[in-house]
């Protein structure tokens, strides 16, 4: 079965980082997708800001999953961060951003990139779930709220 939890790696969890702007963000998730998956930085900066271009990736209540899928990519590579402060992001319901899923998938998975998506958005739904993902000290904790899902 495909599960978030067997795409992520600690390495790619993240509590409190300090990212003020979308712009730093996708910088930032462009450098761990190439630093830990091999996938180059500027093809990854350049598929999810063409993927925002069509329409904001936040999904409300304090939520955003910038999502792509890249050609030549032969990993799914998932990033849970949470911010230490609220970002303007343009979510549709206004709210600033304080939890981040990203999900970038091989180009042609797309059964496996709408499960996957569709299981971010059931978990950020959760009013615990996400209050204890924002809300986590420390990678370990977040790893297992999903875990235990």
């Amino acid at each position: 079965m495909c599960k978030i939890r067997n795409f992520l790696k600690k390495e790619l969890v993240v509590c409190r980082a300090g990212i003020k702007t979308k712009e730093e963000l996708f910088e930032y998730i462009a450098g761990n997708a190439e630093k830990y998956a091999g996938i180059p930085k500027d093809s990854v900066l350049k598929s999810l800001t063409e993927r925002e271009a069509y329409g904001s990736t936040g999904i409300g209540r304090g939520v955003a999953v910038p999502h792509c899928r890249i050609k030549g990519s032969k990993n799914v590579v998932i990033q849970l961060i949470s911010l230490a402060d609220p970002m303007p992001y343009g979510s549709s319901d206004g709210e600033d951003v304080r939890l981040v899923f990203t999900l970038i998938v091989p180009e042609g998975n797309n059964l496996l990139y709408l499960k996957l998506i569709s299981q971010i958005s059931v978990l950020c739904s959760n009013e615990n779930i996400r209050a204890g993902l924002i809300g986590a000290q420390n990678p370990e904790k977040m790893i297992d709220l999903i875990s235990n899902l």
